[in-house]
């Protein structure tokens, strides 16, 4: 696999939480789809944003006339980021240049991937417990 396989859009289609284990403790439902993309293009850019399914519309025309409380709201389990991608071996490195959270600026998130058919799985790299989350996304034909 090289970094040309990726290219292309996927929508997300669920992800779930593996114990140190191996036990799955929050198993995927593939009809609850999170408004998700991820974007791989042929430059070697990667754009991810993520936002939960049931967001409140705001009670304002514009941005800049929300109130600080109804942002927080927006912003509660949102994730975006952009920057370079490549792929060494059975992992892809998300370089990050520009993020939503700006502790992730100029750090790499770094996942397995795995291909089935149209999916495209991403796990995250173990935490201190050796628990990681799969990320299930599905390659579009259309953005």
């Amino acid at each position: 696999m090289n970094a040309s396989d990726f290219v292309g859009t996927y929508k997300g289609k669920g992800h779930e939480q593996v114990d140190g284990n191996g036990k799955v403790t929050l198993p995927r439902d593939p009809d609850s789809e999170r408004p998700s993309r991820i974007v791989y293009t042929a430059e070697g850019l990667v754009i991810v944003v993520s936002t939960p399914p049931d967001r409140q519309r705001l009670n304002c025309k514009h941005l800049t006339e929300a109130s600080a409380a109804d942002l927080v709201a927006a912003a509660q389990g949102v994730v975006a980021y952009a920057g370079r991608y490549e792929v060494k071996g059975n992992k892809v490195y998300h370089h990050i240049d520009v993020s939503f959270f700006p502790n992730w600026v100029g750090g790499a998130n770094v996942r397995d991937f795995k291909f089935e058919g149209k999916l495209l799985i991403l796990t995250t790299q173990p935490d201190e417990n050796g628990a990681v989350e799969r990320i299930y996304w599905e390659r579009v034909e259309r953005a």
